[in-house]
């Protein structure tokens, strides 16, 4: 692959001498050899740069930060209305009542799939489109979810001319409500219910990507956060934390994790040059990751079905880009919180003061107490709340004793996908076809 000067340009963590500009990344987003793509240069933007935004909307502030990787390439003006159209929607910091006032949640689930992928898909489709759209009419956005990924994935590309969305969920353990929100019958949308779990959802998308015969026939992108595109457009979510709490002190952010990506661009944006104290990521009982940091042995873990169910992965797609960015850089930490503790909380938070908490939430936030009483100095943790908790009925009855503790905002249309097994011919031939456009 050739580089490109001046622009954004990217290296595979596998292989540093292998070197790719956007265009190429977004019609290669795994690769060859292995690896992930990262940025060559990472840009500069500190918290005496964030200062010049302080009351800035979230959009402008998401520009800015963004600007050093994407202005040169798509054109500022393109970039502040590909912001305005994606981030559109409120992005605030809440307190629970009755809680430690020093715990803080940023709900990022106010977008149009009411959870925190919408703001990284819409950015991504927007900016593919740009890239791309002039020389390809028919893109297919290829994607596995746990469940908010499919929902972000297909709303941002929903009735879009040109675009498809393909999205692979497992048949079991995905939310009745997540399900409606991937699988409703509407233009552009393919929704394939696997027989299997993430992991094998993943590795179909993963070896569709590496199938050459299919790229030559259209486009075949990622929506998932192996391609760095959506990585990076979640950068500016630790940055409006930033600014949005009291000045001086320090502080922490503790994000639920999956599949790394949101982590991962706290850390990205902590290379950049923002003072986050404490990094943790907390996950549930498949997680490999406190393992890994506590003994240095990674080791994939057999996925079994939690309640928070997005976060149902053993094999992270996002680590080498974790570890490469946590490499010679701040610690990340990380912790397992159990189903039954994910539930306690959720009681015991709502029964303070009404607040409802999603069940990765919960996770977090279980976290964030416990990192609360090993580090006292600490003035404020922000966790991310990655979900809207009414995508969660069952999850809700179980912890509260009501499937309508909360209200969903958006309407639930009965689901109809296409189910499948785990044979890659099948989803093969779905790619060659044009269901969907």
């Amino acid at each position: 692959m050739s580089s490109t000067k001046n622009k954004l340009e990217f290296t595979s963590t596998a292989q540093a001498a292998l070197r790719g500009n956007l265009r190429e990344v977004l019609l290669s987003p795994v690769p060859k050899g292995g690896g992930l793509w990262v940025p060559t240069q990472i840009p500069s933007f500190t918290d005496e740069a964030l200062a010049r935004y302080h009351y800035a909307d979230y959009a402008t502030l998401a520009e800015a930060v963004l600007a050093p990787y994407f202005a040169e390439e798509l054109g500022a003006t393109v970039l502040r209305d590909l912001c305005r159209e994606a981030f559109n929607f409120p992005v605030p910091v809440v307190s629970a009542p009755g809680m430690d006032p020093r715990l803080a949640v940023l709900e990022l689930f106010h977008g149009p799939s009411a959870a925190f992928k919408d703001f990284a898909v819409r950015l991504l489709v927007r900016v593919t489109a740009r890239v791309l759209g002039q020389d390809f009419p028919q893109i297919t956005v290829l994607a596995a979810t746990s469940g908010d990924t499919g929902a972000a994935v297909t709303e941002a590309c929903a009735g879009v001319p040109g675009v498809r969305a393909v999205v692979l969920y497992p048949r079991v353990g995905v939310s009745a409500v997540q399900e409606s929100q991937i699988a409703q019958a509407r233009p552009g949308v393919v929704a394939l219910s696997v027989e299997g779990t993430f992991d094998d959802c993943q590795a179909l998308v993963k070896r569709a990507l590496a199938d050459e015969s299919l790229s030559q026939h259209r486009p075949l992108l990622t929506a998932n956060s192996i391609n760095p595109v959506r990585l990076i457009a979640q950068v500016p979510f630790a940055y409006h934390a930033r600014r949005l709490l009291p000045q001086g002190g320090p502080w922490g952010v503790v994000v639920p994790s999956g599949n790394l990506g949101n982590v991962g661009a706290v850390q990205l944006a902590r290379r950049m040059g923002l003072s986050v104290d404490v990094l943790m990521a907390a996950t549930n009982v498949n997680s490999p990751l406190p393992e890994l940091f506590q003994t240095g042995q990674y080791r994939p873990r057999q996925v079994h079905p939690t309640l928070s169910n997005a976060m149902d992965i053993g094999a992270p797609n996002n680590l080498d880009r974790l570890l490469a960015w946590r490499s010679g850089g701040p610690a990340v930490s990380a912790v397992r919180v159990d189903d039954a503790t994910t539930l306690a909380t959720m009681k015991r938070v709502q029964a303070a003061g009404g607040y409802v908490l999603c069940p990765h939430t919960a996770v977090g936030w279980k976290a964030a107490e416990d990192l609360l009483v090993q580090r006292p100095e600490l003035q404020k943790v922000v966790i991310f709340g990655t979900a809207h908790p009414a995508k969660f009925p069952d999850v809700l009855e179980a912890a509260l004793g009501r499937r309508d503790a909360v209200a969903f905002p958006f309407p639930l249309p009965p689901p109809a996908p296409i189910k499948v097994t785990q044979d890659y011919e099948s989803l093969r031939r779905i790619l060659l076809s044009n269901q969907g456009f």
